[in-house]
């Protein structure tokens, strides 16, 4: 009996021990092989890598005018943006959003579509299509994605990530506050910033590769982006601010974009600009692209998922870029005299104007007389000297200087007819020996006193 009892603990315990290896084991490879928690982010993840193009990236969006309000060539009036695109890459045949007013181009430019918001300009989740675009998918979801870094620059916005109007600081012109999952992150919301004095805080960011993001969008306030101000205002903020950008370290130093472009046109093309040593010099697409391209070219150099079937769809502005970028910048600067004209005749003083430009930024301009000594003048692409000048013949030659040394020299004859007020210059030798003759009449007069003066009374 004892014999029987002891048979079945002994096949009890082998079969405990087997199923406590059983256990075992399963433990073992199941600690090997644990579960992968889901990933946080719906969107497919892409590893980070140098774009093809270009491996930073600068937007700035200008407003409400078409391409031929602005290039001299086809009777535009701004100066300076006509040069830049016929330095650099120029498309001529963009038609932004197809749509009106600024906002649907705004979201088209960031989300893939105008997510139904033609005709609205109103704030973030205001009404059915801002709801829309509110829980929508956007370029910074794809940037994020791929482990690319970014950041937006608001002109005159009161404090990061703004969501209503002030001043010249328009809601409507700062796409990221339209999506919920930008605004509701602290992180992300700390990354769209007021842009600081004349720009400074983007001016800064592009000193150094660990300031710089990826991507960076600039949007200027209401007046400097000719919303509510002249061409001629937005011409002047540009010429300045565009030659800080593409002089800046991370400009001349690494693979860096410009883009400059327009929220919107009125049935015809609006001007788009592309800029910077990855850019090919001088080229002029008739191509058509509109915002949803701008997207595609994003999307294509970094190898980013699309957004909607539109930029899926859009062409790529790929012609644009060079796979050789030149080391250095030998294009040397235009320099014009504009005021007075060659062989005319002028009074004195007189005032002398001109332009320069250059592809990446103009350093000094200085002027010279008869091939004198040179003197600054006052401004770059645009500038100003005022000169004194007897009367008769003299030449004028005004000289530019960029950033890498190269220079233009541009010169022209003038004569001089008279004075507008005291010819000084003119009449310096008659002065001279106006003051000799004073000096030796006085010093006969104290003379001749003296000899008249009765002989002092002996000191005792």
């Amino acid at each position: 009996m004892s014999v029987e009892i002891l048979g079945r603990h002994a096949r009890s315990a082998l079969l405990t021990f087997c199923l406590a290896l059983a256990v075992s084991a399963a433990a073992l490879t199941a600690s090997a092989h644990p579960v992968k928690p889901a990933p946080v982010q719906a969107f497919p993840r892409v590893p980070a890598a140098s774009g093809t193009n270009f491996d930073y990236l600068v937007i700035i969006l200008m407003e409400n005018h078409n391409l031929c309000d602005i290039l001299e060539s086809c009777g535009g009036s701004a100066r300076y943006m006509s040069n830049l695109a016929g330095a650099w890459g120029s498309a001529q045949n963009d038609h932004y959003c197809n749509v009106n007013p600024s906002l649907p181009n705004y979201l088209c430019l960031s989300g893939g579509t105008d997510f139904g918001c033609g005709g609205y300009d109103g704030n973030p989740n205001s009404n059915a299509c801002t709801s829309t675009a509110w829980s929508a998918p956007n370029i910074v979801d794809r940037l994020e994605g791929a482990g690319l870094t970014w950041k937006a620059y608001m002109e005159d916005m009161p404090s990061n990530c703004y969501g209503a109007n002030s001043g010249d600081y328009a809601v409507r012109h700062n796409p990221f506050v339209y999506y919920n999952d930008i605004v509701s992150n602290p992180t992300r919301c700390a990354r769209i910033v007021p842009a600081g004095a004349s720009d400074s805080v983007l001016i800064n960011d592009l000193g150094s590769t660990t300031t710089a993001s990826n991507y960076m969008w600039l949007t200027p306030n209401k007046c400097n982006d000719m919303h509510s101000c002249s061409i001629a205002t937005g011409d002047a903020y540009l010429a300045d601010l565009v030659q800080r950008i593409l002089s800046s370290p991370v400009f001349t130093s690494q693979r860096a974009a410009l883009l400059v472009t327009f929220d919107e046109g009125y049935g015809q093309p609006i001007y788009t600009a592309w800029a910077g040593r990855v850019v090919k010099p001088a080229y002029t697409s008739s191509v058509a692209y509109d915002h949803f391209s701008v997207l595609a070219t994003i999307e294509s150099n970094w190898n980013l998922p699309n957004l909607t079937a539109n930029d899926g769809g859009a062409s790529p502005m790929n012609e644009f870029f060079t796979t050789t970028p030149p080391a250095s910048d030998t294009v040397s600067p235009a320099i014009t005299i504009d005021s007075p004209s060659n062989r005319s005749g002028v009074l004195s003083p007189l005032s002398v104007t001109g332009t320069a430009f250059d592809n990446i930024a103009i350093r000094t301009v200085e002027l010279r007389v008869d091939d004198g000594p040179w003197t600054p003048a006052i401004g770059t692409t645009s500038w100003t000297a005022s000169l004194t000048l007897a009367t008769g013949n003299h030449t004028l030659d005004a000289r530019a200087t960029d950033f890498a040394g190269n220079q233009k020299t541009f010169g022209i004859s003038v004569t001089v007819t008279g004075q507008s007020g005291i010819d000084f210059v003119a009449l310096a030798p008659e002065i001279a020996v106006g003051l000799i003759v004073a000096v030796v009449a006085v010093a006969l007069l104290l003379r001749r006193r003296k000899k008249k003066e009765p002989p002092g009374e002996p000191r005792g």
